[in-house]
């Protein structure tokens, strides 16, 4: 191309690029976006012309006179932007239209036909002219503004060809065509002026401006201009608008460069000097002009005032940045540019705030409010904003319509962002220089609040105004403005506070509730809060400034006392502030140490930290006016405060208590001499006593009590001194006398010691003086008045004292008749304590106990208050159940024991129900029935059916009362099991004691219920036979007998049967006992002694009960020691049949059976009756129930143990015989299926086999030998028919004897059967032989449905073509998807083949002698067709040759070989030409033949598996590895030439010819290529084995979906998930990630039984984890990452691994059926050593498939290759590991 490029540069026709001028004016160069862009233009190039004044003329054209309402002008064209954006102003207003619409007329306006502009700069000089009328040639000047060259054609957005006059010379604009044309040439003198003018006839009229709108433009774009200084506006010669701008002398501002940083971050701009100058603006506008009538109204004055900060700042570009930008601008960067900044402070703010918001609105946008923001002016204003309240303007450098600022191009960028940081540091001096001068007055004489509110105004509004919002539309701007704001200077911002105006981190904001106490800590004022607010939360988000603190009030106390009410103040915000804050100790101690208080109540008192304080004082509880101790707190505080709100204030200071107090007060003098003070004292004290706790309480009666504070007619006494007033028995007492009355209440005196009675011994001595009568009662009722002054010790002497007589048991007094006069002779009674007495009633007299003696007239109530003291001194009211049973016990006559046991009944509901206890009963007071012996409740039962037990129960006349005593109805569960276990009933009582129990069954818990079951207590009487004690009672279990008579049992004498009656026997069947031994029992007396059951039932019935096991075999298996017995034991039937012989020794056709007990591991299933006559195995019964069986506990299949291998002889032929034989199995394959009654299940018909059947072929040979070798036994025989699939193909063929003159259909049937049926029995293979041999219509006559499965066949058929269709279409889809991008890989790589070809032939041209082959690339080459022996081999050597350089060109071949369909070689060799050679066995169940090179169906038992992949490895060329594995010997000799075999050709097995001959000749003459075992072929094949490994990769997503090298595309008949094959990848929809197990190795589980799953992950965690360790030691023999081999479990299929794209995936489901047992010892040493040997093969098999997909020879060289190179690892690992190999 570049070649082609530069000859057209140098040969090809130049030709000139044209531009059509006038589109490119009106569509782009015209084009603006804002309004006014015309006068912007003609503005800025005046100020750039140094003009001073300039002018513009609106001409104006009166309308038509009969011309109609004007209608609105059409939309101009899209280059038209004065007239689309200016002229918004311009157009008719609304309604003007609304009038149209209704046709309402009205009289047309003058408008604007041409546009005249005037300035008095600089005349045009001959370099202006040329630029004038060239294009994008813009001001090379690089001081000024312009930079395109463009903005002059903005004027031909409103004229077509405009006219310029400047100085003597003028300047035409014309049009020919689409092409633009000026004339230049002088001016007459009498026309000639010193203003440059531009003359611009519209193209259409417009309307004259609004005054108002294009007033604001004009005061905009005078905001910066440096010379231009006055504007007028004139319609029609009528002045209508001036400006005139007025500047002071410019003021320097000093800037330290120590504190600002003036340099910009890429150090292209440094700021010099800035200096400040004040600008007035004043404007004289008519606003009320009205341009129809030329009424100019009144004319309007404003004056605005501002600043501008002009910055000198210094360029320093870098060469390549300079050259960059002088491509983009045309111009070179100036040596020094000026920064300009408009602003204005509050003072100037406020006086223009009338002209700002005045009419019209014309200087509104020009100063900015504090909240609003200003803009950008490069030359004029843009549209960006500046992010705060000023106008800046720079030598920024615009986009093309000067609107925005570049920041697209890279050089403009970076210019642009670093000279707008100029900006941030320009206003962060002015924002210093304006804090500065209110600083400054804030420091000078005192200010009075109007001062200090203004000053606060005036630095609000500069904070306000350089407060950084979000710029539009582009907010770099904004953000570099703030940034550089703050980071331009190492010094803080300035703030103004209430101590003026400081560094930032000086000034807090206030916090209103420390407002009462903060005085000298300057802070934020209100109004700067308030206007500020946006700014205050920036800084606090930014941390820059704090709130109010601690270390704030640390610093106020540090200064000054507070007084009370800042004390108060202080002391409220500190109580909320704890709340919220964590506060450290030494903070809150210094705090109080530093708060300094001075009591004004008490201002003789020194000042007093609060530091040193300890309490406060609740003046509800002390009230003032009482001497307090010096560490109170001034309640002066305190009482502004709740006690909580206090102490959460001040925690070490606590409320003063009463003891506090109390302790203080005793120590004054007053306390000991004045008793008007002790009772003040004493009044409050006894206020708060009751409130106070109990040591509070004991501490102020043990001060007081020991202290004279009780006031008495004596004077003050001790309170032990002293006596109520109620106490009157003695006048000379001293009594209280406290003046205050009831305010010192009785208990608190009573607490400290007032008597409130007279001492009881005083009492005692003092009766005969009081005259008291001589009983008791008087005495009892005089203490029953004073009770409640008693003491405790009082009335423990009272209880203590023998006072009291007992009532005599005769009469106590004498009568005596004497004259008629009853006399009374009085004994002196012995007195008793109250507690020996009872009291005096009629039921408890009647018993003979001891009553207190109660004379008088007054009867006695056990109600009256008397009664109730003396039960309080111990009278007893009733007799106490112990005494009461003692009593009764020992009571000397029955009828007293009964009157004790009636008392007991009558008071039971009143005393004795809730005290009684029965269980404590110590002596036996109960009568029993028929007894005379006495019993506890405990001892005997309520129930009289208890005796057949022989327990006693209670005496009839108390039954119905048995509860209230305590007695049982029944004895309990466990009682009644220690009778039967101890003394279980005889053959006599049985029925009686098992009636009893019938009833008590429910009150048995299941616990109970297992000790029943398990006791020996049912009597039973020995059988006569039993070898010890024939004929002798004994006990047994109930779970050993069963009901019934032995004649009524099936199995006579073999178990036990018992029948006491149906509600005994009721309770039996509960305890266990059945009417007939269970499954297990059966099994469990059949495994310990079959021979007796075989006596006895004989055979037929004895195989009856093998039936019954195996019916329930699915529930014994679960019972692992029975089934443990079942396998070693000998109770199995056998079948051996037995020939006959004649004399010469040949069999006869009578068999006889013979049957016999053995094990199951010496019975053989019959699968194959055929094979069973041959050997005469002892065999199974062929029923499938007993099979399943006899399988599970370890007989073996007979096909299973004998090795069978079929040889046709001769060669294969077709013929008519043949032919019809194949129609006939077409025809009848569905039939086929048929089994007499409905079409097999799936799980009896291998897959696919009705597809295998009609693509079967049927061809003759010779002759058919077939060698069957059973336990070393060999037979050899000849038959008619054999099957046989072609390996390569996948093809079956039936063969059939040559010159048998009949078929043999058994025989065929038997062949068919192997690719059929799982199982091929006799009776299948017997109805195969009938279906096949029978005309269909014997078949319809003898009932099989032939038209019903033929009609399904034609469904069939139908339906699965139809669904072959739609899968075709899917397939084919894929297919071509795929063939596309492989078409293209192969292209690529057919390139390079064809032009390795060209240079190999340009090679092959040259001698021979002449070529070395590189001995590198032939052990590369050679390496590489062992893996692929069908690659063509030029393709392959092109290969080779294009990764010559790369040391891994072997992995880097094979991976790209791999994912392509690379060409195949056509020298390869062909089919042979009979099928003897070229088939071989089908992987049926019927036999173990050595063609098999597939892992059999683990779907059988654990031995089944372990031994098909035994026999797998022994029937291959593993046969030495297994032998070094397991310590057998092989005796398989034909190792090693199967070995050598396949290394032909890499691995290819070659095709055999003839009857096993050499092999075939490939084309040409040419041998197969040979590869020859040499130590460097070795270490290659040991390094692909390597590097295969190492491809080997996790599963990253649980959808893994990847594809075996080299495997086909998927078709419609693609065997399922649950296929016959271990090793069939899942698809990725079947499996779903379910947890990452150690070493991160993935587990799934499978998506269609997820629930399952779980729950077996979770029930076999331990497994799982066992499972784990034998794939990591794989991994560690394999030198895998353990997290590439993954784990998964599915509920149903066949496969045992798979390897899906090089991810290895291991079912752990195999390993939990076939090698997981519980209780395994701990670790991969408690693993059996065939486990680990059977997942090693496994892996080798899987890691195969790296290789090559199909199970051919290929894959069995590498499986081989695998196990022979890591075996010895695996071994060496094992014994590491604990594991003998």
């Amino acid at each position: 191309m570049q070649a082609l490029k530069e000859n057209l540069r140098a040969n090809g026709e130049e030709e000139k690029v044209e531009v059509n001028q006038r589109h490119l004016i009106d569509k782009i160069l015209a084009r603006y976006s804002a309004e006014n862009t015309i006068f912007r233009e003609l503005l800025q190039n005046s100020n750039d012309a140094q003009a001073t004044a300039a002018e513009i003329h609106f001409k104006t054209s009166p309308p038509p006179v009969d011309e109609a309402p004007p209608t609105p002008p059409p939309k101009p064209p899209a280059s038209s932007s004065f007239f689309g954006a200016l002229v918004s102003s311009f157009v008719v207003s609304a309604a003007s239209t609304i009038n149209q619409a209704v046709g309402i007329k009205k009289p047309a306006l003058p408008t604007v036909t041409q546009v005249i502009y005037k300035n008095n700069g600089r005349p045009f000089a001959g370099e202006d002219w040329g630029r004038l009328r060239k294009i994008a040639e813009g001001n090379p000047d690089e001081t000024k503004i312009g930079f395109f060259g463009v903005g002059f054609y903005s004027l031909f957005s409103i004229c077509e060809e405009p006219f310029v006059t400047s100085g003597n010379e003028c300047m035409a604009f014309f049009w020919k065509g689409d092409q633009l044309f000026t004339k230049k040439g002088p001016v007459k003198d009498e026309d000639a002026s010193p203003l440059t003018s531009f003359f611009l006839d519209l193209r259409e009229p417009i309307d004259v401006p609004n005054v108002g709108d294009f007033g604001r433009f004009l005061a905009n774009s005078l905001a910066f201009t440096k010379n231009l200084k006055k504007v007028e506006v004139f319609v029609d010669d009528v002045r209508i608008l001036l400006f005139d701008k007025k500047a002071a002398e410019p003021r320097p501002m000093t800037f330290p460069r120590g504190i600002y940083n003036l340099t910009s971050p890429n150090n292209i701009f440094e700021l010099k000097t800035i200096n400040v100058s004040k600008v007035q603006l004043d404007l004289k506008v008519f606003l009320d002009f009205d341009h129809e009538s030329k009424k100019l109204g009144d004319e309007s004055t404003f004056t605005i005032y501002m600043r501008i900060a002009t910055a000198s700042v210094g360029v320093r570009l870098s060469a390549q940045l300079s050259k960059e930008m002088e491509r983009t601008t045309k111009k070179r960067a100036p040596a020094i540019t000026d920064f300009h900044i408009q602003f204005s402070n509050y003072d100037e703010y406020d006086s223009s705030t009338t002209a700002r918001s005045g009419r019209g609105g014309i200087f509104h946008d020009l100063i900015p409010g504090p909240k609003d923001q200003g803009k950008v002016f490069i030359g004029f204003p843009t549209h960006q904003t500046t992010g705060c309240s000023i106008h800046l303007a720079a030598h920024l450098i615009p986009t093309v319509e000067r609107e925005s600022i570049d920041f697209v191009d890279r050089s403009l960028n970076i210019w642009n962002q670093d000279l707008l940081t100029v900006s941030g540091l320009l206003s962060r001096i002015i924002f210093e220089d304006e804090m500065g001068s209110i600083g400054e007055l804030f420091t000078g004489a005192s200010l009075d609040e109007a001062t200090q509110q203004w000053l606060f105004k005036r630095a609000s509004h500069a904070l306000s105004a350089f407060t950084f919002r979000q710029s539009t539309p582009s907010n770099i701007v904004g953000r570099l403005n703030q940034m550089f704001f703050i980071k331009g200077s190492n010094k803080p911002m300035s703030m103004i506070s209430t101590k003026g105006v400081l560094p930032l981190p000086s000034v807090r904001l206030p916090d209103p509730a420390m407002k009462g106490f903060i005085k000298e800590i300057p802070t934020v004022p209100s109004e700067t809060l308030t206007n500020c607010a946006d700014l205050i939360r920036e800084l606090q988000s930014n941390n820059m400034i704090q709130t109010l603190g601690l270390a704030d009030v640390l610093q106020e106390l540090g200064k000054r006392t507070l007084s009370i009410e800042e004390v108060i103040e202080l002391l409220k915000w500190w109580r909320v502030y704890k709340r919220t804050n964590a506060i450290s100790l030494s903070d809150a101690a210094q705090m109080f140490q530093l708060l300094v208080i001075v009591d004004p109540s008490t201002p003789e008192k020194a000042p007093v930290r609060m530091f040193d304080l300890k309490h406060h004082v609740n003046i509800k509880t002390i009230p003032p006016g009482l001497p307090l101790p010096d560490s109170v707190l001034s309640m002066e505080v305190s009482k502004h405060f709740t006690k909580p709100d206090l102490e959460e204030a001040v925690g070490f200071i606590t409320e003063l208590s009463i003891p506090q107090w109390l302790a203080f007060v005793i120590t004054l003098a007053e306390f000991k001499e004045n008793p008007s003070f002790v009772e003040k004292v004493m009044q409050v004290v006894s206020r708060q006593f009751s409130n106070l706790n109990r040591d509070s309480q004991n501490y102020i009666i043990e001060v007081l009590s020991a202290r004279n504070c009780i006031v008495t007619k004596h004077g003050l006494k001790l309170p032990g001194e002293s006596y109520f007033k109620s106490v009157t028995l003695f006048d000379d007492l001293p009594v209280v006398m406290f003046e205050s009355g009831k305010t010192i209440s009785d208990a608190f005196l009573k607490s400290l010691g007032v008597r409130e009675h007279v001492d009881l011994a005083m009492v005692f001595a003092r009766l005969q003086d009081l005259k008291w009568d001589s009983d008791h009662v008087q005495l009892v009722r005089y203490l029953t008045s004073v009770q409640d002054k008693l003491t405790a010790a009082e009335i423990a002497r009272l209880k203590a004292t023998s006072v009291f007589t007992k009532e005599d048991v005769v009469s106590n007094t004498e009568r005596l008749q004497d004259a008629g006069v009853e006399a009374v002779v009085v004994v002196k009674k012995e007195r008793f304590k109250a507690s020996d007495l009872y009291a005096p009633t009629d039921s408890i007299r009647a018993l003979g106990l001891p009553l207190l003696d109660w004379p008088g007239k007054v009867k006695w109530r056990s109600t009256s208050d008397e009664a109730k003291f003396m039960f309080r001194l111990g009278l007893k009211q009733t007799i106490p159940w112990e005494e009461l049973v003692e009593r009764a016990a020992k009571s000397e006559t029955p009828a007293l024991r009964f009157q004790f046991i009636d008392y007991f009944l009558e008071n039971w509901k009143t005393t004795f129900v809730s005290s009684f206890d029965p269980m404590s009963v110590r002596f036996a007071f109960l009568p029993a029935e028929g007894s005379e012996k006495l019993y506890r409740p405990r001892e005997l039962y309520g129930n009289p059916g208890v005796a057949v037990l022989g327990f006693p129960f209670l005496h009839a006349s108390l039954q119905q009362h048995a509860d209230k005593f305590g007695v049982r109805e029944h004895p309990n569960g466990m009682t009644l099991i220690n009778v039967l276990k101890t003394n279980p009933p005889t053959q006599e009582t049985a029925v009686k004691v098992f009636t009893y129990f019938s009833g008590r069954q429910s009150e048995f818990s299941s616990s109970e219920w297992n000790v029943i079951r398990s006791l020996k207590f049912i009597p039973v009487t020995t059988p006569k036979d039993s070898p010890l004690n024939p004929g002798s009672a004994t006990w047994i279990e109930p779970t050993k007998v069963y009901f019934g008579s032995k004649n009524s049992s099936a199995y006579q004498d073999l178990f036990t049967h018992i029948d006491f009656g149906e509600t005994s026997n009721a309770f039996l069947r509960a305890c266990g006992v059945k009417d007939e031994p269970t499954p297990q029992e059966l099994a469990e007396q059949l495994v310990r002694n079959p021979q007796a059951f075989m006596n006895q039932l004989g055979f037929a019935k004895y195989l009856q009960v093998l039936r019954t096991i195996a019916a329930n075999y699915y529930q014994l298996r679960h019972n692992r020691n029975l089934v443990s017995e079942m396998r070693n034991s000998a109770f199995l039937v056998g079948v051996k049949t037995e020939t006959s012989e004649d004399e010469n020794g040949a069999s006869q056709e009578d068999e006889k059976l013979h049957y016999q007990l053995a094990s199951a591991k010496e019975i053989y299933i019959m699968d194959d009756t055929v094979l069973g006559q041959i050997f005469t195995p002892l065999g199974c019964p062929i029923e499938t129930l007993l099979e399943d069986m006899y399988s599970d506990l370890g007989s073996q299949w007979l096909t299973t143990q004998v090795t069978e291998v079929t040889t046709p002889r001769g060669n294969t032929s077709s013929s008519e015989r043949t032919q019809k034989l194949q129609a006939l199995i077409n025809e009848r394959a569905l039939l086929l299926l048929y089994d007499g009654q409905q079409v097999r299940p799936s799980k009896d018909i291998v897959p696919g086999s009705e597809e295998t059947l009609k693509n079967l072929e049927v061809m003759e040979v010779p002759e058919i030998i077939i060698e069957r070798t059973f336990r070393g036994l060999v037979r050899t025989q000849k038959t008619t028919c054999c099957l046989m699939m072609d390996k390569r193909t996948r093809k079956y063929y039936l063969l059939i004897t040559r010159n048998e003159s009949e078929v043999d259909y058994f025989d065929v049937a038997q062949a068919l059967g192997k690719v059929i049926f799982r199982k091929c029995r006799l009776n299948d293979a017997l109805l195969l032989s009938s279906l096949l041999s029978t005309s269909l219509i014997n078949l319809k006559r003898k009932g099989f449905p032939v038209d019903r499965i033929l009609n399904l066949q034609e469904g069939k058929l139908k339906a699965a073509i139809a669904k072959k269709q739609e899968e075709a279409a899917k397939a084919q889809e894929l297919q071509k998807q795929q063939q596309q991008q492989r078409e293209a890989e192969r292209q690529a790589a057919e390139a390079r083949y064809t032009e390795s070809q060209s240079k190999q032939t340009s090679l092959d041209k040259k001698p021979m002698s002449n070529l070395t082959p590189d001995p590198k690339q032939v052990a590369v080459t050679s390496t590489l067709l062992t893996m692929f022996p069908d690659i063509d081999r030029d393709y392959l050597h092109s290969l080779v040759e294009s990764e010559k350089s790369n040391p891994k060109a072997i992995e880097a071949i094979s991976n790209k070989l791999l994912d392509s369909d690379y060409p195949k070689s056509q020298n390869l060799p062909t089919p042979p030409a009979t099928a003897s050679a070229q088939t071989e066995r089908p992987p049926s169940s019927s036999s173990s033949s050595s063609s098999q090179n597939d892992f059999k169906s683990p779907l059988g038992s654990k031995d089944d598996l372990l031994k098909s992949v035994k026999d797998t490895v022994k029937s291959g060329f593993l046969g030495n590895l297994w032998d070094k594995a397991t310590g057998s010997s092989s005796s398989i000799n034909s190792t090693k030439s199967e070995q050598q075999k396949l290394m032909q050709n890499g691995g290819q097995t070659p095709a055999a010819g003839g009857n096993g001959g050499g092999g075939v000749p490939t084309p040409g003459g040419m041998k197969p290529m040979t590869q020859e075992i040499t130590p460097q072929y070795t270490q290659n094949l040991k390094q692909q084995l390597t590097s295969s490994i190492n491809t080997v990769k996790p599963a990253y997503d649980q959808s893994f979906r990847a594809t075996i090298p080299n495997e086909p595309e998927p078709t419609a008949n693609v065997p399922t998930r649950h296929a016959n094959q271990v090793c069939t990848p899942l698809s990725d929809s079947d499996l779903v990630l379910h947890e990452k197990l150690v070493n991160e190795i993935p587990f799934y589980i499978d998506k269609n039984a997820l629930h399952e799953a779980k729950a077996v992950a979770n029930v076999s965690r331990v497994a799982l984890m066992r499972f784990v360790d034998i794939l990591r030691l794989l991994a560690a023999v394999f030198g895998l990452e353990a997290r590439t081999l993954n784990i998964y479990w599915d509920a149903t299929g066949a496969t045992v691994a798979f390897n899906r794209g090089r991810t290895l995936f291991f079912n752990f489901r195999f390993y939990l059926g076939l090698h997981y047992k519980e209780g395994m010892k701990a670790g991969i040493a408690g693993e059996d050593v065939e486990t680990v040997y059977y997942w090693f093969m496994v892996a080798c098999h899987e890691l195969a498939h790296n290789f090559v997909s199909q199970h051919d020879a290929n894959h069995e060289f590498y499986f081989s290759s695998y196990a022979e190179n890591y075996l010895a690892k695996l071994n060496r690992t094992l014994k590491l590991a604990g594991l003998e190999p």
